[in-house]
């Protein structure tokens, strides 16, 4: 593991162990009572310039959505259910100058794109661990990443069912700090256009790929700063043991991986650990006026939703998909904004 690696995970656990502090009272459920939270904003920016304005500077808009919310019920004594939805997506309309000089408005770009649907059963026996067993969906609202700017809806979608134990490590009223352990299995379907040339052409493929391994997932919330700043953290482990994909990526030859620019490991780096560690910071100033703070690090050093397409003679067909999909370095996310929320439960 990395020297920066090891930072950011230190950093975590000292941050867990400051938030933390004193215990108070555990958080007791009704029996049967539905617990519900749901919050929704829309955070702009705008800025627009004359012509012949002497600075240079271009208009531009940013708007962002969002969408966060909860359920949660303790069905018996001995059964809890959780899920909780993430949903964002914000567009950037930047203004560019034509060949006249003329300052107009570029098509929009998408800026923010995310669908994450999570639902967890938990078995309380009031034993050390629970056992538990969840379903997780990924994905994205609009896919862009066709190089002609055709679009697909809902594109690429993960699937991930897991089950193992989990403990409640912090059970209160403001604060929750749980962790679960187990053995994961992810389905991967990405579609694609066939035709890279005619933008025209519609048609699409799909490629399903399946993966599994060990996970270790923990969820985090409190409110820090004299309770000014609500803190919600995961941080999630994964390590495949297997990709279905990995016998085609072992059939690339050197040949097209020099032409591609592969990495020579690139089925061993298929099924390299995957980090992936959430935050949201969020700050009422009024209200229904709030500043968020949204951060996200990911360590994937393939994206298993692509595979190798070979021909009938064996050369690479998509070399530039696979390149894309392949990271060297961790990726890094962070969106802060100022706008209007609402609070719908």
């Amino acid at each position: 593991m990395d020297t920066r690696l090891t930072r950011v995970l230190a950093t975590l656990l000292l941050l867990f162990a400051f938030a933390a502090g004193a215990a108070a009272e555990e958080r007791v459920l009704e029996l049967g009572k539905w617990y519900k939270t749901a919050e929704t904003g829309l955070n702009l920016t705008q800025s627009a310039y004359s012509d012949n304005w002497n600075g240079g500077d271009k208009g531009s808009i940013v708007w962002t959505w969002n969408f966060n919310g909860s359920l949660e019920n303790q069905l018996g004594e001995k059964v809890n259910w959780l899920s909780t939805l993430k949903l964002a997506y914000g567009q950037t309309h930047q203004q560019s100058a034509s060949d006249d000089d003329e300052l107009q408005w570029d098509r929009p770009e998408k800026s923010t794109d995310l669908v994450d649907l999570e639902s967890i059963l938990r078995f309380t026996l009031g034993g050390f661990v629970d056992p538990f067993a969840s379903g997780r969906l990924e994905s994205q609202f609009q896919d862009g990443s066709d190089p002609l700017g055709r679009k697909l809806m809902l594109n690429p979608m993960q699937f991930k069912e897991s089950a193992g134990v989990a403990r409640h490590i912090i059970n209160e009223e403001e604060r929750s700090l749980l962790s679960r352990l187990g053995f994961s299995m992810r389905q991967h379907r990405r579609s694609f256009y066939t035709d890279l040339a005619d933008v025209t052409d519609e048609e699409t493929k799909s490629a399903t790929t399946n993966d599994g391994g060990i996970e270790l997932v923990t969820d985090y919330k409190t409110r820090i700063l004299d309770d000014k700043v609500s803190w919600t953290s995961k941080l999630g482990f994964y390590q495949p043991m297997f990709f279905s994909g990995s016998t085609d990526l072992e059939k690339i030859t050197e040949a097209d991986m020099t032409a591609a620019e592969l990495a020579s490991d690139i089925a061993e780096l298929s099924t390299g650990m995957d980090i992936d560690w959430e935050n949201i910071f969020s700050a009422s100033i009024t209200e229904n006026i709030s500043v968020n703070l949204y951060l996200r690090w990911i360590y994937d050093k393939f994206d298993n939703s692509v595979v190798a397409e070979l021909d009938g003679d064996g050369n690479l067909i998509n070399g530039a998909a696979l390149k894309a999909a392949t990271r060297e370095t961790g990726q890094f996310k962070q969106t802060l904004s100022l706008g209007f929320n609402y609070r719908l439960f």
